[in-house]
């Protein structure tokens, strides 16, 4: 017969105290803001928040916009309280930049008595941000530990004299900003410096076969040509150019073009599936045999880790987009060849890339909550 342990002398009150152990455990708290600007920020944060609820923290969302429109369909609660300004483009260019800093600066004042409330209801032991400046500012404030998440370190955007003079304030900001937080994480490959951590591309993982995508966007058999959308949902202009290009070309013909992340007016025509916003662009990228896009980092670190061609024409004067696509080899200025560069590439596949970034970043955030100082560089 089993033994019943429980009737030796002191086996309650271990088991008591065991209980209580348990329940007493510290969970560590993070407050993770999300820029509401694109969605890869998003999709990178839900990436990370998995990982650090792994491994036993409790993690509060905070975005707004397109963003936690995105989070909260993924199932994920999100505080809905930043404000922002999508940066506005016309005929592939884009226009205005010290407009935009100015809208930038505006919605940054109105959401900080928002991201304060939080901070002081939810107390959290770290406040993370994914290009979201009121929690970094906020948490500086009140003394909370800060992790500042971006891939993109240096501005550029503006163009006229006006512009370039209201950059070089926020430009400034924006470096004692990255110096001063205690933990600054680059999900790109390079060399630690300071408190900088290079993690690698942070990615989500691929959740269905190639025939499993397909079939349930209803794509038909043969070659798909995916253009992403950016998450701002600017690129429409280059989908349409695409989408010329596919049914003008002879040996092209027989591609599908699937278009996500579009939110104007729908792209069609016949072979073309304009399939919105979906929630896992991962799978159709690794279902795909090729992907064009507007350099937005996320498709382009999707891409590589399923190893699906891409082919990437940025928005003229967006510096992001343009230093993502000229790390490809390529600029706004190959919009005029996309005939040749999609035939060039179209079913090329690569080798996968194993990116492990939200493993890496989530070791140096969780070092900050152990030993309760700045990280140290790991040999």
């Amino acid at each position: 017969m089993p033994l019943d342990f429980t009737s030796f002398p002191g086996a309650r009150t271990f088991a008591g105290l065991n209980t209580h152990l348990r329940v007493s455990r510290w969970v560590p708290r993070v407050l993770f803001g999300v820029s509401p600007i694109g969605l890869g920020h998003a999709t990178r944060a839900l990436v990370l928040l998995e990982e650090m609820e792994r491994r036993g923290a409790e993690v509060r969302l905070f975005s707004g916009g397109k963003a936690a429109d995105f989070i909260e369909k993924s199932g994920v609660r999100v505080d809905r309280i930043v404000d922002d300004s999508v940066p506005w483009v016309v005929d592939g260019e884009m226009k205005q930049a010290a407009l935009w800093y100015l809208r930038s600066w505006v919605a940054n004042r109105r959401t900080l008595p928002r991201t304060r409330m939080l901070l002081d209801s939810y107390k959290p032991d770290i406040v993370v941000c994914d290009e979201e400046f009121s929690g970094l500012v906020v948490a500086g404030e009140k003394g909370v530990k800060r992790v500042f998440i971006s891939d993109e370190l240096r501005l550029g955007f503006a163009r006229t004299w006006i512009a370039r003079k209201m950059e070089e304030r926020v430009e400034r900001w924006y470096v004692r900003l990255q110096e001063s937080v205690d933990l600054l994480v680059v999900p790109e490959l390079g060399d630690d410096a300071g408190n900088t951590r290079f993690v690698g591309p942070i990615v989500r993982p691929i959740t269905k076969s190639r025939e499993e995508t397909r079939q349930a966007y209803g794509l038909p058999p043969g070659r798909v040509v995916l253009f992403a959308v950016s998450g701002s949902g600017i690129g429409r202009e280059l989908a349409l150019k695409l989408k010329g290009v596919l049914s003008a070309s002879s040996d092209l013909r027989d591609c599908s073009l699937a278009v996500t992340g579009n939110r104007g007016a729908r792209v069609t025509g016949d072979g073309v599936f304009d399939l919105g916003v979906v929630p896992d662009n991962q799978d159709l990228v690794a279902a795909s045999d090729l992907v064009v896009s507007t350099a937005g980092k996320s498709t382009i670190d999707e891409a590589k880790s399923a190893g699906t061609p891409i082919v990437v024409i940025p928005i003229r004067h967006h510096a992001e987009q343009e230093r993502n696509a000229a790390s490809l080899g390529y600029s706004s200025a190959d919009a005029d060849r996309l005939d040749d560069l999609v035939r060039g590439k179209v079913g090329r596949r690569e080798t996968p890339a194993k990116f492990s970034g939200q493993t890496k970043a989530a070791d140096w955030i969780f070092s900050l909550l152990d030993d309760g100082g700045p990280p140290r560089a790991r040999t």
